[in-house]
This record gives C-alpha cells, structure tokens and sequence, in this order.
C-alpha cells in the first residue's frame, strides 16, 4: 500500500502543469492562425475556417454565407490597409451546451499606429468551424 502510495505521490510530484499547455487546444490553435491570416490580409484562407454559413459576423451580419464575409473583409482591408489585430491576453476557452466559445482581447490598430481595445468572441460548431464572430469594443484593459 505505501509502494503504491509512494509510486502515485512521484508521478503527481513529477508532474508540471505549463499555462502554454492549455493553450494547446484545437480551437485556440484556429484562434491563433485566423489572426495570423487576418494581419496578413488573406481572407480567401482564412474563409476555410468559417461554417458553411455564419449565424453572426461582427455586428450587422447574420446568417450568411462565408464567402460574403471574405468579400467584406476584403473590402474592409482596402479601406484600412494597415489594420492589424494583436491578441494582449491569454485566449479564454468556454463550453456550454456543446458550443465551445473563445474570447480574445486585444488592440485593433486601424491605421497601423493608434489602437483600440477590444474583446472578440468565436463560436465554434461540433466540427470545429467558427459560426459566431463577435467584436465588442472595450473603453479599457480589463
């Protein structure tokens, strides 16, 4: 019995629990590159992330099809060309009814220099496709 204790006490001591491992998750990992895509200004692959259609886009999209937000993304880029996004905190992961949700905070530069702070929330499908993006603007850090 004390062998036994002893053996489980090592493995549990020997153990170490790393923030980044728990940033190692599927979703997450398409957090990461969508916003890679998204400073890089390639909409046509970051569409390959996005569900078939799209319950929510940003604020005044709804139920539409993923194509029309790679048109609109483009369309947002050539009017702010140096639109960047840059993720400030560590990506919070959510469940509830099946619906794993992603907040990200971050700063949107629109002109490349000056931000502003915001709060992204994704919503994935059970076959980890983004149906829900949200952007929400924040008055300060939080």
């Amino acid at each position: 019995m004390n062998l036994l204790l002893f053996i489980f006490l090592t493995i549990v001591a020997s153990c170490k629990f790393f923030p980044a491992q728990a940033q190692e998750r599927k979703e997450i990992k398409i957090v990461q590159d969508l916003f890679r895509l998204r400073n890089e200004h390639k909409a046509d692959s970051a569409e390959l992330y996005y569900a078939d259609t799209v319950l929510t886009y940003m604020k005044y999209l709804k139920n539409i099809p993923r194509r029309i937000i790679t048109e609109y993304d483009k369309s947002f880029w050539r009017t702010h060309p140096q639109n960047k996004f840059e993720i400030i905190d560590p990506v919070q992961l959510t469940k509830a009814a099946g619906v794993i949700t992603t907040t990200i905070i971050g700063k949107e530069y629109l002109d490349g220099k000056t931000f502003k702070y915001e709060k992204i929330e994704i919503k994935f499908d059970k076959d980890g496709r983004i149906f829900s993006f949200r952007g929400f603007k924040l008055n300060t850090r939080k």
